[in-house]
């Protein structure tokens, strides 16, 4: 398949010492994975975390072709917080029981097969720490993320006072799929964007998972979802603090957009996001994805400046030639 030539934006100027909004959202996306994430049986939802945040990045972070990988660690019964949240799930209180959500984006089909062609050690850590994973996959246009104005576009875990919230959508059987991703690229999203107790909006709008055609398989890892089960969207969603989404409850925007979410989804799961870690952005590997979320925040925390220099970066990813693994 021919990609389309997209060229990244400039950026504008440095606000409050951040990065501006355009260097945050600008740049071609060929494809974003959405890899939900169920714990194995028997294994505590907070080893999980660790785990996988730990250990299994470890291997994930040193995969070829990644342009961003975000983790999220989810929580159903947090997500009950989000505005309206029992009219958005009819009242529902089933637990999807997913509790993770690693988004990992490409910028070119190459990129994504360099990846895909790599992924051997990483498929056999899964039966560690996943019972099951389902990767759906957006493409081009149908990944936008339309403000961002968060403290840290790469935050290693900590949300700060910011409460984040990813809703997973399953579009309605009676709607066509292509009004299904109008009303949420061009309505609910901007919507939400407009906000200004909103201060970041991003939607993936997924293609079908088609079992048959699922090649990357982790042994006694489940990769099957049944199409009734599936979701056609997420969007993300974070607010400035408690107050803010508070505010934001109150206001017409949320009466509007719970209604148009209703029009055309015949349900929607709500998480909260209780941490995000950042393991690469802007195509670079961050200190996290280098050494580990826990090294990272010692390093940060102590101000060891040294361990960010480009050569001990360079010492760390190097291929240490003259020992052998032990």
């Amino acid at each position: 398949m021919k990609l389309p030539t997209v060229e990244w934006s400039k950026p504008g100027p440095r606000m409050n010492g951040q990065e501006p909004m355009s260097a945050r959202i600008a740049g071609p996306v060929h494809v974003a994975m959405m890899n939900l994430l169920w714990p194995r049986r028997g294994l505590p939802v907070q080893n999980f975390y660790d785990y996988w945040v730990g250990a299994h990045t470890q291997i994930s972070s040193r995969l070829p072709g990644i342009h961003q990988y975000f983790q999220h660690q989810l929580d159903p019964v947090a997500g009950r917080s989000y505005p309206r949240s029992m009219q958005l799930s009819r009242g529902s209180e089933v637990i999807p029981g997913f509790y993770g959500d690693a988004e990992i984006t490409f910028t070119t089909e190459q990129d994504l097969k360099r990846f895909a062609d790599s992924l051997a050690p990483l498929m056999a850590d899964e039966q560690n720490v996943f019972e099951k994973t389902i990767s759906y996959q957006a493409v081009k246009e149908n990944v936008c993320t339309l403000k961002d104005e968060s403290f840290d576009d790469s935050p290693n875990g900590d949300l700060g006072e910011a409460e984040k919230y990813l809703l997973y959508l399953k579009c309605d059987p009676s709607i066509a799929i292509s009004d299904f991703r109008r009303v949420i690229s061009e309505e609910v999203a901007p919507a939400l964007a407009a906000s200004s107790d909103i201060s970041k909006v991003r939607f993936r709008l997924l293609e079908f998972y088609d079992n048959d055609k699922v090649t990357l398989l982790a042994p006694n890892v489940s990769n099957y979802e049944d199409a009734k089960d599936q979701y056609q969207g997420c969007i993300e969603i974070m607010f400035t603090n408690a107050f803010a989404r508070r505010r934001f409850g109150e206001s017409e925007t949320s009466t509007a957009t719970a209604d148009k979410l209703l029009a055309v989804c015949s349900e929607i799961d709500i998480m909260r996001a209780l941490k995000t870690f950042t393991v690469y952005n802007h195509g670079s590997i961050t200190t996290a994805g280098l050494r580990s979320p826990q090294m990272a925040d010692q390093i940060k925390a102590i101000g060891a400046i040294n361990q960010i220099d480009e050569s001990v970066r360079n010492l760390i990813l190097r291929e240490h030639t003259h020992f052998s693994a032990k």
